[in-house]
């Protein structure tokens, strides 16, 4: 009877250690670096290139807010929820504020979404805004677009009465 279970502990064993070099042989290496010769010379530097029209990203930024506190009491005014939604608005403007490109407000889209799905508000706003600035070359002249994406979802509600 001991020696059964001697036999089934040795191959519990050999099993756990089998598989102990199974997951360390896997395991990711780390490449060795290739070495450049030291009497080569770095290539001379390139004039630089004078481009006509170009677009170049000079900064980006994203935060985020939620007013995920504005639940009202189901008690008060009973509701039904019916899923999430979705809405992007973008927003350009040149150097000096004006607009060039404006879309409808997040929250206007976002109510939109809702009335798709047969709902008529929405509840649990969360909304990300990215600010990109651009330079644009052309001809000599140099203009710069601020563009605010904002991107937002919601929980589209139907109230009961």
């Amino acid at each position: 009877m001991s020696k059964n279970r001697l036999m089934l502990h040795s191959a519990a064993i050999l099993a756990i250690v089998f598989f102990a070099f199974l997951a360390i042989g896997s395991g990711a290496s780390t490449p060795t670096p290739v070495a450049t010769p030291v009497d080569e010379a770095p290539p001379p530097p390139r004039a630089p290139v004078v481009e006509h029209n170009s677009e170049k990203v000079i900064s980006s930024k994203t935060s985020s807010k939620g007013q995920v506190d504005k639940v009202p009491d189901p008690l008060q005014k009973p509701y039904d929820a019916l899923g999430l939604v979705f809405a992007t608005s973008v927003t350009k403007s040149d150097d000096n504020g004006n607009p060039l490109d404006v879309q409808e407000g997040i929250i206007t889209l976002l109510l939109r979404e809702a009335q798709k799905l047969g709902g008529n508000d929405i509840l649990n706003l969360r909304t990300d805004e990215n600010t990109t600035r651009t330079q644009i070359v052309s001809g000599g002249s140099t203009k710069y677009i601020t563009t605010i994406t904002v991107t937002g979802s919601a929980l589209a509600i139907k109230y009961r009465n």
